[in-house]
């Protein structure tokens, strides 16, 4: 940091100046650098520190302390004004310039160069000479390893006679040849050797070149050559250029087609495939291949060929072959007549085909007893017409209004809530109380017919008429009049139960579902919640949510599902037990929804040992009750069956099982 000056102003109190905070700051920043030079930030420190090459430390005060440097071996130090002079004893000191002679010294020539010629050298030595590469000596008494070491320029002269070197001084004065069968000779230095020729092989030795070479008997890759009693190997060998009119055999002939060497043929004539076995494998589309006979008189034998699809073009009638013969094959146009097991003999109008179990086959004939035919009444067959179910039929045209007349008479046996509520009910199309099953579409309900006065004609999502349903709904008059009615449009997202109903009397309607809905009301509106508790062998009492009865709570006690009024009632949010659940027992409370306002019901029996069937409520299925026989809850369809208003047990519960039935759908 540079030092920071104070601004003191041109003038006196002229306000160019520091202020007083700045010039503070100023004096602190350079007393902050002063006290880092000297010091350690903090506190100043008047001290140098020395520290030599094996790391010894000095201390030295600047508060009058002398600093000595001092010379040593072959070392002086001097001191003239501010210099200090630290120097060598070059009598003592071998520098790179000086002269001097060097006395019991080592010196490694991996790291250090000696330089100097080799006369110079050879004159320093006292008791021999260097030679050199390139100088001419004579060497005497040496011995040169020929694995490290090169002899070159010897000329034929110099390895022979006198003067020389002889073959015998060599350390190998001989070669070794050798044959493709092994077959070895020893050639002396000086020896000479022979290349000769054979079997279509020629030598010949000249301008320092020996020529081996194959003669007019040797057959080569670019000679013309004729060839005698040879045999050549097609598996390793190729043969090319070869035209097909210079084979003895240039084509092949296929059914009635001749067929080219190199050629390509897409369509034989007359060709034909025999084989006991082979395959055809088209795979690829628009395939085409005939199996038209003028006649069945013509097909192949059906045993032999099993399994073959053959066409009859004379009767336009298409077969399969099976062992035992041509089996018909039947298409849109075929008659019912065509089946094996219908006899059509005598049919009139009004016939129905009838099965005789003696014969084994249909035959033509009027429809016996216990057969259903049309007509204006569902109930033919003795079932009430709520178990039947009136099904609407609708027009192609889904907008086209299908009208339904709704009557008011007394109620019958043959009603759903008959005993139930009022004692007048709604006649739909003259069937009391039906239940229908409505596609989408518009189904106007004609109120006009006069005994629908006072009874107000309406739709609701339960039947005890919690909830109106007003959605796609238009009304005209109250019933009873000219022109009354209620409409609706059932569309996929109409409820897939509604509740017909007067809104001044109870229970006079049933209800209708709806063909493609995606709407479920309950499934959408109704919730469930469960609780659990410990018993202690003594507390008969829990609390429970408030607004329950027995019949839409689920209680179970060690996984045994009790029975409603006998094993438990409730009264507000108090639920208490016949008996005192054991200590430890575990306590489960099912709550079953009842956001639509509908109720719960349930039943009892006792079983003897042999009974199998028992009544129940009407409308149900095995997967809307909950039995259970002796507390343990049975598994629906395998352990029981309900038909109607009868349930029957796979077995007969034991003799005074307690039985109950659990009615889950809302009522």
């Amino acid at each position: 940091m540079a030092k920071k000056t104070i601004l003191r102003g041109t003038n006196p109190n002229d306000g160019t100046g520091d202020n007083l905070r700045a010039g503070a700051g100023k004096i602190n920043d350079n007393f902050d650098e002063i006290y880092a030079a000297i010091g350690n930030g903090t506190t100043v420190d008047g001290t140098w520190r020395l520290q030599d090459d094996s790391s010894t430390e000095a201390i030295i005060s600047a508060n009058g302390e002398v600093l000595r440097i001092l010379g040593g071996t072959a070392v002086d130090t001097a001191i003239s004004g501010n210099d200090l002079t630290i120097s060598l004893d070059t009598s003592a000191v071998v520098t790179t310039d000086g002269t001097a002679t060097l006395t019991n010294k080592t010196i490694a020539l991996g790291s250090n160069t000696v330089s100097g010629t080799t006369a110079q050298f050879n004159t320093a030595l006292t008791d021999g000479s260097f030679a050199t590469l390139a100088g001419t000596e004579v060497l005497t008494n040496k011995t040169l390893a020929a694995g490290s070491n090169t002899i070159t320029g010897l000329t034929n002269s110099n390895l022979s006679g006198s003067a020389g070197i002889t073959n015998a001084n060599l350390a190998n004065s001989s070669f070794t040849i050798e044959d493709t069968s092994s077959t070895q000779d020893t050639v002396s230095l000086g020896e000479k050797l022979q290349f000769i020729g054979s079997n279509g092989i020629t030598t010949s030795v000249g301008a320092n070149e020996i020529q081996i070479a194959i003669d007019g008997t040797v057959v080569t890759e670019t000679s013309t050559d004729t060839l005698t009693n040879k045999t050549i190997s097609g598996s390793s060998n190729t043969l090319s250029n070869i035209g097909n009119s210079s084979l003895s055999n240039s084509s092949i002939t296929l059914g009635d087609d001749s067929i080219s060497l190199g050629g390509t043929q897409t369509t034989v004539t007359n060709l034909s495939l025999d084989g006991a076995s082979g395959t055809i494998d088209l795979t690829s589309a628009a395939n085409k291949i005939r199996f038209n006979y003028n006649g069945t008189g013509n097909f192949p034998t059906a045993s032999t060929y099993e399994g073959m699809f053959a066409y009859d073009y004379s009767g336009n009638e298409a077969y399969v072959a099976d062992a035992g013969g041509w089996v018909k094959l039947l298409n849109e146009n075929s008659s019912v007549s065509a089946h094996a097991d219908v006899n059509i003999s005598g049919i009139a109008d009004g016939n129905v085909l009838v099965w005789s179990s003696a014969q084994g086959r249909f035959n033509a004939g009027s429809a016996g007893a216990g057969t259903f035919s049309a007509g204006s009444d569902l109930d033919q067959a003795g079932a009430d017409v709520q178990d039947v179910g009136y099904v609407s039929h609708r027009s192609p045209d889904p907008t086209v209004t299908q009208t339904i007349t709704v009557t008011v008479a007394t109620k019958t046996t043959e009603h759903y809530h008959y005993g139930t509520g009022s004692s007048s009910g709604y006649l739909l199309d003259g069937h009391e109380g039906a239940f229908l099953t409505l596609s989408p579409g518009v189904y106007k309900f004609d109120l006009s017919d006069g005994s629908n006065s006072g009874h107000p004609f309406r739709l609701y999502l339960d039947a005890a008429k919690a909830t109106a349903y007003t959605t796609g709904v238009t009304t005209s008059g109250s019933g009873g009049s000219a022109g009354d009615h209620l409409t609706i449009t059932i569309d996929k997202d109409t409820p897939q139960v509604l509740h017909y109903q007067c809104s001044s009397h109870g229970y006079m309607g049933h209800a209708f579902q709806t063909i493609g809905s995606e709407k479920n009301i309950n499934a959408e509106t109704l919730s469930y919640s469960n609780g659990t508790a410990t018993g202690d062998g003594s507390t008969t009492g829990i609390t429970i949510n408030s607004g329950r009865a027995v019949d839409d709570v689920l209680v179970t006690v060690n996984g045994f599902l009790l029975v409603p009024t006998t094993d438990y009632t409730i009264s507000g949010t108090t639920l208490t037990f016949a008996t005192a659940p054991a200590s430890s027992a575990e306590i489960s409370i099912r709550y079953l929804p009842i956001t639509n306002g509908g109720t719960y019901s349930n039943g009892t029996a006792t079983g003897d040992g042999s009974t199998t069937g028992f009544t129940i409520n009407s409308g149900r299925s095995v997967e809307d009750v909950i039995v259970t026989v002796n507390g343990v809850t049975l598994v629906p369809a395998t352990d029981y069956s309900i038909s109607g208003t009868t349930l029957t047990f796979a077995t007969a519960p034991a003799s005074s099982a307690e039985i109950a039935f659990r009615y889950l759908r809302l009522s």
